[in-house]
């Protein structure tokens, strides 16, 4: 949750899909009691054509997968869709979206990842 409000704060990010920014009031009525908003989120940056650069610095693991105790970043959309790219726009699936499954490393760590990664957006 640290890093999507951190990422939708960024002057470079453009938006950040992740339960507690987007949908919280329809996951609140859903979710455990002691539940919380879980380490998937996805995010574009306002230049789109920086997103390889963004990718790139990223010093996390890259990978399509979740589930795994370290954060793995991948740009979703052209893994997922690459075939049918234009489709997956016109449901609102960017191209350029990078999706991000948090692993168990220290918040500070993931922020500085990020942080210095954006620096080339």
């Amino acid at each position: 949750m640290e890093l999507a409000e951190w990422l939708a704060a960024h002057p470079a990010v453009a938006q950040v899909w992740h339960p507690s920014l987007t949908t919280r009031e329809h996951y609140d009525a859903v979710k455990r009691k002691d539940g919380g908003y879980g380490g998937l989120l996805s995010f574009v940056l306002k230049s789109p054509k920086k997103t390889p650069k963004v990718y790139d610095a990223l010093r996390l693991s890259k990978g399509p997968s979740f589930g795994t105790p370290f954060t793995l970043v991948c740009p979703y959309t052209m893994l997922a869709h690459y075939q049918e790219l234009e489709w997956a726009e016109g449901c609102g699936v960017p191209p350029h979206l990078l999706r991000v499954s948090c692993g168990l490393e220290p918040i500070a760590t993931l922020i500085a990842a990020f942080d210095e990664a954006l620096s080339y957006a």
